[in-house]
């Protein structure tokens, strides 16, 4: 008797726990479906190649632009919920690692709207802590395929705005706590 058929291996797929404790994954991470150049005429494979490459602009040396970078990202909007999934898949695609909690591995945190629990983990951290940056850090870095200085992108933590804390919710309620002085 013949021993039993192996199964193909199965592609890892890395999923990264976002500050909300929600999963983001890589784009097409667990899909099935085969891809859109798969089965088709050759030049219809052509011109998907073609496509595929035009806006890319990426090169190998690219993907290692943030190597050796452990990034924990903490987006929110301004109603606290989160954002910042964008911001994963674009330094993943620069070559970072992101981390699931603000620690001392951590080499960077990017903040904007974040959770009062990471600022609070950041602020228990012996020095060196992470650099903790914005949103546009990420953005030029991509632009520039580098790692650009973080010093112009640097958020002061004291003046940080807190996902739902920092926020004056309703008019009313400010005037009856000044009507009944309390």
């Amino acid at each position: 008797m013949p021993p039993p058929p192996v199964p193909p291996p199965r592609q890892r797929v890395h999923n990264t726990r976002l500050a909300t404790g929600a999963l983001s994954s890589p784009p097409n991470a667990g899909s099935s479906r085969p891809s859109a150049n798969a089965g088709g005429s050759g030049e219809e494979k052509g011109k998907g190649k073609e496509r595929g490459k035009e806006g890319q602009g990426e090169s190998p040396a690219a993907l290692a632009v943030l190597r050796g970078c452990t990034i924990f990202v903490d987006v929110r909007t301004e109603e606290g919920d989160d954002a910042g999934a964008l911001f994963v898949d674009m330094l993943r695609g620069l070559g970072a690692k992101m981390a699931t909690r603000v620690g001392s591995r951590c080499t960077h945190v990017v903040y904007k709207n974040g959770l009062m629990s990471t600022l609070t983990r950041w602020r228990l951290l012996k020095e060196p802590r992470p650099l903790v940056v914005g949103i546009a850090w990420v953005v030029e870095c991509a632009e520039q395929l580098t790692r650009v200085d973080e010093a112009k992108f640097m958020v002061n933590l004291d003046m940080a705005n807190v996902a739902g804390v920092n926020k004056v919710r309703s008019l009313p309620h400010l005037l009856r706590s000044c009507e009944t002085g309390y």
